[in-house]
């Protein structure tokens, strides 16, 4: 690919980082929102952009924009620089909190968002009056994308080894497991008693086996899973008032139970513990904002002894 000098001469950084996000995006108005741009604004960039490239760049099909093939080309080479130029840029820059507007792009699962975001919020409210924050709630298939795609900068939450190349990570929570239950039924009080029970679960397809299934065949045993959730808020629409039980990682167990009336009894299978990762983009690792949020993110989720 290449351009002649005048078209390198009207194509500056920020319209290159606009291509990329619109391209990303594939529509003008989830542009707009990455970028905090009026739509028309964003619309004019494009024009710009394909005056400029001498190519449409992106192609309306349907309700969104295709990216041309030298549209896809031009991210591809240009987009590892500007995120390198990015990440350098940041070193250099200051934070105080108290005084300066941020946005923060935040993915996380549903049990980590109930168990982080009353203090998170707090503490953005206190000491970062004048900064924004999004939530993006996504699972361990979709939050690595969400991280690659730039939708967020960072992650938390169960992560498997699909993470992008050039994410960075630290374990914040090693999240064993409980049992939760309606306050008014009886505790329960061994794997006996646990496996006659009608069980709820919580997956992210809302599936009717999971961890607790796996390990339980192990012991040549099984459980009835009466229902299947895909979203832990959803407990407390579901076990108040009734017999059921569910099998839930502590964190989100304690938040569940001051909420609904709900009781936590130990669990009687040995199931290995939830690691719960903080990741986040090569992009934002040296940004002092991006530093003091994950740092706050850090003190909301952490280990009960810590």
């Amino acid at each position: 690919m290449s351009f002649s000098r005048t078209s390198l001469g009207n194509l500056d950084l920020n319209l290159l980082s606009a291509l990329v996000v619109l391209v990303e995006e594939k529509s003008t108005v989830r542009a707009a929102r990455r970028l905090h741009l009026a739509q028309s604004t964003v619309s004019g960039v494009l024009a710009k952009l394909r005056e400029t490239l001498g190519d449409e760049l992106l192609v309306r099909n349907g309700r969104a924009l295709e990216p041309t093939t030298k549209a896809l080309e031009l991210v591809r080479l240009t987009k590892p620089h500007l995120e390198a130029l990015s990440a350098a840029v940041g070193t250099t820059l200051d934070f105080d909190p108290a005084l300066h507007t941020r946005e923060f792009h935040l993915g996380c699962t549903d049990a980590v968002a109930f168990s982080i975001l009353p203090s998170l919020t707090q503490t953005l409210r206190t000491h970062a009056p004048a900064c924004n924050l999004i939530v993006r709630i996504g699972d361990y298939r979709t939050l690595p994308d969400m991280l690659a795609a730039g939708q967020i900068t960072t992650a938390i939450g169960y992560m498997r080894e699909n993470l992008p190349a050039t994410a960075k990570m630290k374990v914040l929570r090693n999240a064993g497991w409980v049992v939760l239950r309606d306050a008014r039924q009886p505790p329960v009080t061994d794997l006996d008693d646990f496996c006659v029970r009608p069980h709820a679960i919580v997956t992210p397809r809302g599936d009717l086996c999971g961890f607790v299934d796996d390990q339980l065949q192990a012991l040549g045993r099984s459980r009835r899973v009466a229902i299947g959730l895909s979203n832990f808020a959803l407990l407390l629409a579901v076990l108040p008032g009734n017999d059921m039980i569910a099998t839930v990682p502590d964190f989100i167990a304690e938040k569940l139970a001051s909420i609904g009336h709900l009781e936590i009894d130990p669990c009687p299978v040995e199931i290995p513990p939830v690691r719960n990762l903080m990741t986040w983009s090569v992009v934002a690792d040296s940004d002092p904002a991006q530093q003091w949020f994950r740092t706050q993110v850090s003190s909301a989720f952490v280990e009960p002894s810590q």
